[in-house]
């Protein structure tokens, strides 16, 4: 007779077994508890749910690894890994696997100038031009960066601007006297225990620059970097492309590099409120108020939702091509999601309707699975959102993928002899000395930073490339190529031959 420490009803054993299998799955994760009673028989299904979704959502997107963490009143429900970090030497995507986490940098560099505020040290009202003399004038509030409202008439209208909200860098470094990499590194990374996380990808190949953030710290970055994923794209039809990394530097818009368990640690903090106080976090997450008193679609730092009666309080992190991230939150149920991806599809097919985390197919399913009470729910929904995240993401969904099957160019084949007469140096303005190599049938395009691409031919003398919005054609005079034009968007350059 089973003792009755072992004696379990069916549902309970059948759930248990759910748990068990789960962490197997996900691996070792810190923080992570087991649920437990009416957690248990709560989490286990839906997370069971939801990690599916999120693989088939992968799959469909053209993903090639994903990592995931759900967390729930600040200790981690599940994390796990999906696909490949690196396609080509089929190395599995983990929570350990580190990517770029892209523009949710931003969130970071928001509680560094919101630490100033409650240290008294900076007002949101004060004008950028005392920090930065690309500012002409008094009219662009510290706010205005924070909100991404500082162009045109400031406070008038939202737009997502990286490149001014950069100017926050400035800020954090004069008031406080050291580099924003020592900020966060001193902020965030270690006494949050985020030993994974690497503050730019280039930081430990500079020992003699970096000094001040210690040896120990650099020689972990180095090992770190062993772990970062190879970035992918898409170009349609099955076809995914190996990309280049992105820029190695480090930016108050982006370049910060992080694992899934660690951006877990981030947040747990940020609940606990051991970065902000809950009258900070309260004033940041809310939707700033235009000059004319209309809410808009970002908060202080972070993009705000209202999503049926219910706020959403989150970030996207997209490169263009490579990487791409997500961070939802839902502050009512101190429920976070967290994604990270090495593709740019993550992030990238939910632009296709609009720039809200209500046409995203990720935040939806988490949302319908962890809080299944906003289905049928009734509320104000921000203008920026879709009235019903399934049809919205869905459709965002399908409309990226038709996207890229459109975009998509037909190649035609050379003669080999004619690829011969392309090979050679070309000058292009403003970006150095390209080179172009040609054999077995193929022709190379090698940029000035050593980044190999190939060109893929639709007329004999016209060549697209799959990965860039590149359109090349070699230009002869008296029977030679004297040069080649680059079509970029609306941009054409002209590169003489190099003799």
């Amino acid at each position: 007779m089973p003792s009755p420490a072992l004696a379990f009803a069916p549902r309970q054993f059948a759930v248990l077994l759910l748990v068990v299998s789960l962490s197997a799955c996900a691996g070792s994760v810190p923080a992570a508890r087991a649920p437990k009673g009416a957690d248990a028989d709560q989490n286990a299904p839906r997370i069971v749910a939801f990690r599916q979704q999120v693989d088939a959502d992968r799959e469909r997107l053209k993903i090639p690894g994903l990592s995931a963490v759900v967390l729930e009143d600040g200790k981690v429900l599940w994390s796990e890994g999906f696909g490949y970090a690196d396609l080509e030497h089929k190395v599995p995507a983990t929570p350990d696997t580190l990517y770029h986490v892209a523009s949710l940098t931003k969130t970071f560099t928001a509680i560094l100038v919101w630490q100033l505020v409650e240290q008294g040290k900076l007002d949101l009202d004060e004008p950028v031009s005392h920090y930065s003399s690309d500012f002409k004038d008094d009219s662009v509030k510290i706010k205005h960066l924070l909100s991404h409202t500082s162009e045109h008439t400031p406070g008038d209208h939202y737009k997502y601007n990286p490149d001014r909200f950069e100017h926050l860098k400035e800020v954090l470094e004069k008031k406080s006297g050291k580099p924003l990499r020592q900020l966060f590194v001193e902020t965030f990374l270690d006494p949050l225990d985020m030993q994974d996380s690497v503050p730019g990808p280039d930081v430990a190949g500079d020992a003699a620059k970096w000094a001040v953030l210690g040896q120990d710290h650099l020689a972990r970055y180095k090992s770190n970097l062993a772990r970062l994923a190879e970035p992918y794209t898409y170009y349609g039809e099955g076809e995914i492309l190996h990309e280049s990394q992105p820029p190695a530097d480090f930016w108050a818009s982006a370049g910060l590099l992080s694992t899934v368990r660690d951006m877990a640690k981030y947040d747990a903090a940020v609940d606990r409120h051991a970065l902000l106080k809950p009258e900070t976090l309260a004033r940041a997450w809310v939707p700033f108020t235009s000059n004319a008193g209309k809410p808009l679609a970002h908060g202080l730092g972070w993009f705000v939702t209202d999503y049926r009666g219910t706020r959403l309080v989150w970030h996207y992190g997209h490169w263009g091509t490579g990487f791409s991230a997500l961070y939802l939150k839902v502050p009512s149920k101190h429920l976070s999601l967290i994604l990270l991806s090495n593709s740019e599809a993550l992030a990238d097919h939910m632009f296709q309707i609009g720039e809200d985390i209500s046409t995203n197919v990720f935040a939806c399913d988490f949302l319908d699975t962890f809080v299944p009470e906003l289905a049928n729910a009734s509320g104000p929904t921000s203008a920026t959102a879709v009235a019903d995240c399934n049809v919205g993401s869905r459709a965002a969904l399908a409309k990226w993928i038709e996207d890229r099957r459109a975009k998509m160019r037909k190649a035609i084949t050379v003669d080999p002899a004619l690829l011969q007469t392309y090979a050679g140096r070309y000058d292009v303005p403003e970006r150095g000395v390209w080179t172009m190599t040609a054999g077995d049938g193929h022709l190379y395009l090698i940029g000035s930073s050593g980044k190999q691409y190939e060109l893929f031919a639709e007329a004999p003398n016209r060549f697209f490339l799959k990965d860039r919005p590149w359109t090349v054609i070699f230009v002869k005079e008296g029977g030679r190529v004297t040069r080649m034009d680059i079509e970029d968007t609306a941009l054409t350059l002209h590169a003489p031959r190099v003799k």
